[in-house]
């Protein structure tokens, strides 16, 4: 299949809105669907996707595409590895992209060996008489274990290995794809004696594991390397199978081990999620904005987990979210205490969840005013003015300091924060101006049935809007008339901004759209006429200046009959 074909067969068979609604919390806004830009820091949502023209635009940062650009913008992958990932799940063959042939192929075989590793290991708990008893022991269903695909890697140095081998596999990609790894005496398997727990992507795909050691010896947890598919501060264990359920509860319980998501999700609170056995990141946060603002972090009630809190907070707060804490009793986890007591108790738990500014007071050993600095310094990382305005007055209520006094410190702090408090949106190339050829190139887009009737008017050397011209040009040779989102395919990042804005902001009442082709016409017309006017007042040419003057009579005197 030739690479356009490709292309517009994937295009075809995704639907940008659902596709972006996996990352995005849409609403329907008018045609179109708005939510908070994924790209840059917003209040305000500016982030329009089109359903019609399939294709997205910020009017805050100005980024902007079709459902391939979005993919390789967000998860920051090669052109061929997303359009790779795009063809999987739209059920596509694709054949490599020759002048990507190694890139494609590459990240395919990474990609396929990771599912065979997740079979193999998912065959090997069957088989295994300890391990699938240490899963029945931790009270896991044989359904959430095919659900979380729960494995187990066997003891010894070269199974995975072989098997892989024996599969086809080159060992170069089996060491890329985090699975095995190079020592004196040649290759040897990651992971060996382990409860495997398959770290998915936000497509479902496996991209990396997480091995739980049998022999308490050992180190207890160890992950997989950085990988070309992996980024261990992005991802979050769960996030695929907990993504629909957050996007609908609008929030997340952030835990912090494997088990708690796992049993958590048995028990039917689906909306969990934990780091890779880190503090949690802004890769992590930036993950789950998308999807929510609100977070409930979950400790332990001991010393280890109201330190983990605390660190959790203001990075919490710096990415602007609404932030819980639930301690839960000491010495429980949320997979211990959901076995001991049920959903329903987590429930009534969870609804009690501390306020930062609660939860600060309430682990306070020390003096009341060193609660109170310490919860200053969190609010002074909000970017949001509302939210840290709100927070003084709860802060002035627990605490009672009087709110000036509050203010006064609270004003203080962020003085000596350098910087501007919230990410700006990125310079905007050229924001689109409504220019007559603007216009134009606004009702092609809108109308592609006009296509045709608007090229043959225009005279595309002498359109002043260098952007705009090359649009025109780029739909002037577009093979499909009636499907425009190809022009993107090679475009200038100014004329990719211009098309996608002009995609989901026309800029004219779309209903009158042959007056608008008119108006415009005429326009350009009176422009031409006034430039030729103007060129013969300079050089006095008198005869020249009647003639035109007579000319103009006559256009007028013709529209009017």
């Amino acid at each position: 299949m030739k690479s356009d074909r490709v292309l517009e067969e994937v295009k075809g068979r995704i639907d940008i809105v659902d596709f972006i609604s996996d990352y995005v919390q849409l609403r329907k806004s008018g045609q179109n669907w708005k939510g908070l830009c994924p790209f840059h820091s917003e209040k305000t949502p500016s982030f329009m996707v089109s359903p019609s023209k399939q294709i997205y635009h910020c009017f805050g940062c100005g980024a902007g595409g079709d459902v391939i650009s979005f993919l390789v913008q967000y998860e920051h992958l090669p052109f061929p590895e997303a359009l790779q990932v795009l063809a999987r799940k739209a059920g596509i063959q694709l054949q490599a992209i020759k002048h990507d042939k190694k890139a494609v192929e590459k990240d395919e075989h990474i990609r396929n060996a990771l599912k065979e590793a997740a079979a193999y290991f998912a065959k090997k708990l069957k088989e295994s008489g300890n391990a699938a008893a240490y899963v029945r022991k931790r009270g896991i269903t044989e359904e959430t274990a095919e659900l979380f695909r729960l494995g187990y890697a066997p003891a010894g140095w070269h199974n995975l290995l072989q098997y892989l081998k024996g599969k086809g596999y080159a060992d170069a990609i089996i060491r890329e794809a985090g699975l095995a790894v190079a020592g004196e005496k040649g290759m040897y398997d990651m992971f060996r004696d382990r409860g495997m727990f398959p770290i998915m992507g936000m497509q479902g795909d496996v991209i990396a594991f997480g091995g739980r050691a049998m022999d308490s010896s050992l180190p207890k947890y160890i992950n997989s390397p950085e990988t070309p598919v992996f980024r261990k501060s992005e991802t979050l264990y769960g996030l695929f199978t907990a993504k629909e359920a957050i996007r609908q509860l609008e929030r997340v319980f952030i835990a912090e081990g494997y088990m708690d998501v796992i049993i958590c999700h048995q028990y039917g609170i689906r909306n969990v999620v934990a780091p890779l056995g880190t503090s949690l990141t802004p890769g992590h946060l930036q993950k789950l904005r998308r999807l929510t603002k609100e977070a409930v972090v979950v400790f332990d009630g001991d010393a280890a987990g109201i330190a983990a809190a605390r660190r959790a907070l203001p990075l919490l707060c710096q990415n602007d979210y609404h932030a819980r804490v639930l301690l839960l009793p000491h010495g429980e986890d949320p997979d211990s205490f959901l076995r001991k007591h049920g959903a329903e108790s987590f429930g009534i738990l969870a609804e009690k969840a501390q306020s930062m500014i609660d939860f600060l007071f309430s682990v306070a050993k020390g003096r009341r005013s060193d609660a109170v600095r310490e919860a200053l310094m969190m609010i002074a990382e909000l970017k949001d003015n509302l939210e840290a305005e709100q927070m003084l007055m709860e802060l002035a209520g627990r605490s009672r300091v009087s709110e000036s006094a509050l203010r006064e410190e609270f004003r203080k702090i962020r003085e000596k924060k350098p910087g501007e408090r919230a990410m700006p949106a990125p310079r905007r190339p050229g924001a689109a101006t409504f220019t007559e050829e603007r216009l134009l190139l606004s009702a092609v887009i809108a109308f592609p049935q006009r296509t045709d009737e608007v090229l043959a008017r225009i005279d595309l050397d002498s359109v002043r809007d260098a952007v705009a011209a090359a649009l025109f040009r780029k739909i002037a040779a577009a093979p499909d008339r009636g499907e425009l989102s190809s022009v993107l395919e090679g475009a200038g990042e100014e004329e990719r901004l211009l098309f996608t804005r002009l995609s989901v902001d026309p800029g004219f009442d779309t209903g009158h759209v042959d007056r608008v082709i008119e108006d415009c016409f005429l326009k350009i017309e009176n422009r031409k006429f006034e430039k030729r006017l103007d060129e013969a007042r300079e050089t006095g040419d008198i005869h020249l200046i009647n003639s035109l003057l007579m000319e103009k009579k006559q256009s007028i005197k013709g529209k009017r009959t």
